[in-house]
């Protein structure tokens, strides 16, 4: 697993910004190939993870474009304007009201079957601690949300500190074990209320619900992924996006 440099840039970050770098100035032009991964890891002391976030921010910016039996190649010396949402820290990602805590319901080892493995992106077969709990406002009856909280066994100590904290289930994580986090993936879908949770969620059977996967990354690897579903009259969430390609320090999440 490799840290961030100084406080706050991730490594891949910085070496996107070398490599956008000799492409504005042309030391790298249109129709060029990149040097392969393994040159890269090698000159600029990184791993082959750095390398191909690296590339993939190069890419999702139109700068290069990979291809089979080619390689990466040079396609744009500039990048063409987008709408980006600046994402200080992944807790700003889908974030829940301050006075809301999680109560958790159960705990236990489960090994994922072929459809919870599709649901969760892992691999079918892998061992994982699932926390099941539920996310209440502190002067509210009703429950916002019930979460599936996936996360690796050698990080179940999480659920003793859950009930007592105030932060995120990532966050407690990475402060624990000394994880960085480097990558967040997050699906909304639509749903609805299933008749063996409507109790839980105290909401009729066949109640339309916002379903939220989210997969936190560090060094690699998932750490954990959280299943949340939210009765559509309990949560709202609104984004505003702002023109550029990139958010000027800190996090941004695309």
């Amino acid at each position: 697993m490799e840290a961030t440099t100084g406080n706050t840039t991730p490594r891949y970050r910085e070496l996107a910004e070398k490599l956008m770098a000799d492409i504005h100035s042309g030391r790298l032009g249109v129709g060029d190939k990149l040097p392969g991964e393994i040159e890269l890891t090698q000159r600029f002391d990184v791993s082959r993870h750095t390398v191909r976030e690296a590339l993939r921010v190069l890419e999702d910016l139109g700068l290069i474009r990979r291809q089979r039996g080619v390689g990466t190649v040079v396609q744009a010396r500039d990048v063409g304007p987008s709408y980006v949402q600046a994402v200080r820290q992944p807790n700003e990602l889908m974030k829940y009201p301050r006075e809301s805590r999680l109560h958790i319901i159960s705990q236990t080892e489960v090994r994922l079957n072929r459809r919870l493995a599709r649901q969760l992106g892992c691999a079918t077969g892998s061992h994982w601690h699932r926390i099941t709990a539920v996310r209440k406002l502190l002067d509210k009856r009703l429950p916002l949300c019930l979460v599936d909280i996936y996360v690796l066994p050698e990080f179940a100590g999480v659920g003793e500190v859950i009930p007592t904290s105030t932060l995120p289930v990532y966050e407690l994580i990475a402060q624990m074990f000394q994880l960085d986090v480097d990558r967040v993936e997050m699906s909304i879908s639509a749903g609805i209320v299933s008749e063996d949770v409507a109790d839980t969620l105290e909401a009729d059977t066949g109640t339309p619900t916002l379903e939220l996967v989210r997969r936190y990354w560090s060094g690699g690897r998932v750490f954990e992924v959280s299943v949340s579903r939210h009765p559509g009259d309990r949560f709202n969430y609104s984004l505003e996006f702002r023109r550029g390609w990139k958010s000027g320090g800190g996090w941004c999440w695309a």
